[in-house]
C-alpha cells in the first residue's frame, strides 16, 4: 500500500519547484511577506497575499474585499491551530506536507474551510488507509461532514461490504434509529440472508432497549420480510418485539401471506442486490438441477415430490416454480427455502399455461374436427383458489403451438388447426386488456412442438417440427413494434417441446427431445454476441434407465440457498446419451 505519510503533489517544473521552495523560506523568515495569520492558539504567520490567494479561493475572495481583514493584512481563524496552519501553509508554497493520524482530521476540517481540495484529498486518502470495523462508521459522517467525496463513497463501499461485522461494533450500535434505518434500507449492503437484518436491527434495540424499543417498529419496516423464509418468519411471530407490537405482528403476518404467493409485480419490496442470483432451472422425471451461468457450474436441488413427465406443464409464476397436472395435486419448488410443497389447486383440464404481468392464464381447445372448434381462455384467481373464465371463442384454435406471453397479450405461434395434420406458420396473439385476438404476420416457417421466450419488445421462437415432420434447428425473432419476423442463426442441435429463457440478456435453449433419435436432449445452447447459438454446457443426468425430457424456466435464488447447495456433476460411469 501506497504511504502516504509523507506525500507531495504531481511532478513539476523543476525551475517552479525551486522558486517555491525560496519563497517558502522566505515565508518563514518573514521577508516581503504581507499578511499575517493569527491561529486559535494565539501563533502568528506570516505570508504573501498572492500566494494565497492562487492557492484557495477562500483567500483569493477574503484579499479582494474590502473587509476589515483585508485592510489590516490579519486574519484571524478561531478554529485552526498554528501546527495545522503551518502544515496547510508548507503544502501551498512546496506542495508537501506529512501527514500523521495526529493531524489528518484536523487538516481535512482546515482545507475544507480554506478550500485546498488537494490537500483535503491526499489526507482523506491517508484516513482510508486508517480506516478498518471499528471505525470506518466514524470515518463515513466524518467524511459526509466536511464533504470527502473520495472518502465518503471508500467508507461506503467498506461498510456495505463489511455490513454484518461493521454492525457488531460499537459504532453501530451507538448510532441513533434514524442513521440505523438509513444503513438497513440500503440495497449495497451485503448479507447471507435477509434475517441477518432482522437480527441487526434486533441487536441495536437491545443494546439500549428500555429507549429504543419504540423504535423497532421503525426498523422492521426496512427489514424486507417477503424475502425472509417461511419458517423463520412463523419463528419471529413469537418474539418479544413483534408479538408485543400489533404494526409489527401486521408486518411478519403480512409477510407470510405474501409469501405464500409472491410476485415481482405486487411485491411492496424488491431483494437487496448482493442477495439475489438468477440460475436456470431444468426438470425431468423426480430429477431437478439448476444452473448459474455466471459461475458455469450446477447444483442439485431436492427431489419432485411425484415424477414429471415431458407433457407436464411447468411454470414460473410468482417466483416459484409450479408442476401442474389434470388429475392430481400440485407440486411447487419455493426458492426461498429450497423445498417442494403440495398445493390443492382447483384444476380442470387446459393445454397451455403460462404467466403475464404476474397472472396465471390457460388454454384450453376443445376439438370436435368440425367448425365448432372452441378456445376457452381462463385466469387464475389466487384469492379464491379458482380459474375465471375471461374469454371464449371459435377463433386460433391450433395443437401443439407456441404460447408465450409478453406485455398485454398472448401470443399463440404455429400448431396445427385440426382436422389437418400440417402445421402452420399462422401467428395470433390475444390482447388480455381488450379480450380479443388479432392476427400478426405469419412466421417465416411453418412449426409445432415449437418453444419461445419474450424479451426487449421480441419475442424469439425456435425448434419444433415442419410440416413434413421434420425436426428444426431454425429459429426466428418477431419484432413486435414492425409486425415483422425475422430468421436468424440454427441452433446446434433439433428439438423439439424444448425450453428458451433469457437470463442476464441472454438467449438460452435446453431439454426437449429429437423425435428422430428418440432420445432426450441435454446440450444446453446459448445465443452470443456474435449471433450465433454455441453449447454452452450439458445437463447433468442422474438416471440413464429412464427417458425424460427436461424443460426449463429461471427462478431467483438467494445466494445462501445456492451456497448450501450440493454441485450437480455427472457422474463418469453414466452413458448421458442414453439417459
Amino acid at each position: 500500500m501506497e504511504d502516504l505519510s509523507a506525500i507531495s503533489v504531481t511532478e513539476q517544473n523543476p525551475f517552479c519547484v525551486e522558486m517555491m521552495k525560496r519563497l517558502n523560506i522566505q515565508r518563514k523568515q518573514g521577508h516581503l511577506c504581507d499578511i499575517t495569520l493569527i491561529t486559535k492558539d494565539d501563533q502568528e504567520l506570516k505570508a504573501h497575499r498572492n500566494i494565497l490567494s492562487a492557492a484557495s479561493p477562500f483567500f483569493y475572495k477574503l484579499l479582494q474585499s474590502d473587509m476589515k481583514e483585508n485592510r489590516e493584512g490579519i486574519v484571524r481563524f478561531e478554529e485552526i491551530s498554528g501546527s495545522v496552519m503551518e502544515d496547510v501553509l508548507e503544502f501551498i508554497y512546496t506542495g508537501t506536507v506529512e501527514v500523521t493520524e495526529e493531524n489528518a482530521e484536523e487538516l481535512v476540517v482546515a482545507t475544507n474551510y480554506l478550500f485546498v481540495p488537494n490537500l483535503k484529498t491526499i489526507c482523506g486518502r491517508f484516513i482510508h488507509q486508517q480506516m478498518c470495523e471499528l471505525n470506518c462508521i466514524s470515518t463515513f459522517y466524518f467524511a459526509e461532514k466536511y464533504d470527502c467525496e473520495e472518502l465518503l463513497n471508500e467508507s461506503k463501499s467498506f461498510i456495505h461490504a463489511n455490513f454484518a461485522s461493521v454492525a457488531d461494533m460499537n459504532e453501530f450500535l451507538s448510532l441513533e434509529a434514524k442513521e440505523v434505518e438509513r444503513w438497513i434500507s440500503s440495497d449495497e449492503i451485503v448479507i447471507e440472508t435477509e434475517a441477518d437484518v432482522f437480527q441487526i436491527a434486533q441487536k441495536w434495540v437491545e443494546h439500549n432497549k428500555s429507549e429504543r424499543k419504540a423504535a423497532f417498529e421503525e426498523l422492521l419496516r426496512h427489514v424486507r420480510l417477503v424475502f425472509v423464509s417461511r419458517d423463520y418468519l412463523l419463528n419471529v411471530v413469537t418474539n418479544e418485539l413483534v408479538r408485543d407490537n400489533a404494526d409489527c405482528l401486521r408486518l411478519v403476518l403480512n409477510a407470510i401471506k405474501l409469501t405464500t404467493f409472491s410476485s415481482d409485480v405486487n411485491l411492496p419490496q424488491s431483494p437487496r442486490k448482493g442477495l439475489e442470483t438468477r440460475a436456470i432451472v431444468a426438470c425431468a422425471g423426480k430429477y431437478a438441477c439448476c444452473y448459474i451461468p455466471d459461475k458455469d457450474e450446477w447444483k442439485c436441488l431436492p427431489e419432485l415430490l411425484w415424477e414429471k413427465d415431458h407433457e407436464t406443464p411447468m411454470i414460473r409464476f410468482r417466483d416459484q416454480l409450479y408442476m401442474l397436472q389434470y388429475w392430481s395435486e400440485v407440486q411447487r419448488y419455493d426458492p426461498v427455502f429450497n423445498g417442494w410443497s403440495l398445493l390443492h389447486l382447483n384444476l380442470f383440464r387446459f393445454d397451455y399455461l403460462t404467466a403475464v404481468r404476474g397472472e396465471l392464464y390457460s388454454f384450453r381447445q376443445m376439438y370436435h374436427y368440425t367448425k365448432d372448434e372452441q378456445t376457452c381462455i381462463k385466469k387464475f384467481s389466487v384469492e379464491k383458489n379458482s380459474w375465471q373464465t375471461i374469454f371464449t371463442s371459435f377463433e386460433s384454435c391450433r395443437k401443439e403451438s407456441c404460447v408465450i406471453g409478453s406485455a398485454d397479450y398472448l401470443y399463440l405461434l404455429g400448431g396445427k388447426s385440426p382436422p389437418t395434420s400440417k402445421y402452420l406458420p399462422k401467428a395470433d396473439r390475444f390482447d388480455i386488456m381488450e379480450k380479443k385476438w388479432v392476427e400478426i404476420t405469419d412466421m417465416q416457417q411453418a412449426r409445432g412442438g415449437a418453444f419461445g421466450v419474450a424479451s426487449q419488445e421480441k419475442i424469439f421462437v425456435a425448434g419444433g417440427a415442419d410440416e413434413k415432420g421434420t425436426v428444426l434447428k431454425t429459429c426466428e425473432v418477431y419484432n413486435v413494434s414492425t409486425n415483422e419476423w425475422q430468421l436468424i442463426a440454427n441452433l446446434n442441435v433439433c428439438r423439439t417441446h424444448g425450453s428458451m429463457v433469457c437470463l442476464g440478456g441472454t438467449l438460452y435453449v435446453l431439454g426437449g427431445f429429437d423425435q428422430t433419435k428418440k432420445n432426450p436432449e441435454h446440450s444446453v445452447e446459448c445465443y452470443d454476441k456474435q449471433g450465433k447459438w454455441i453449447v454452452k454446457t450439458t445437463i447433468p443426468v442422474k438416471d440413464c434407465k429412464k427417458k425424460k425430457a427436461f424443460k426449463g424456466c429461471v427462478l431467483k435464488f438467494s445466494k445462501g440457498v445456492l451456497d448450501y447447495l450440493d454441485d450437480a456433476g455427472e457422474d463418469e460411469n453414466e452413458d448421458v446419451s442414453c439417459a
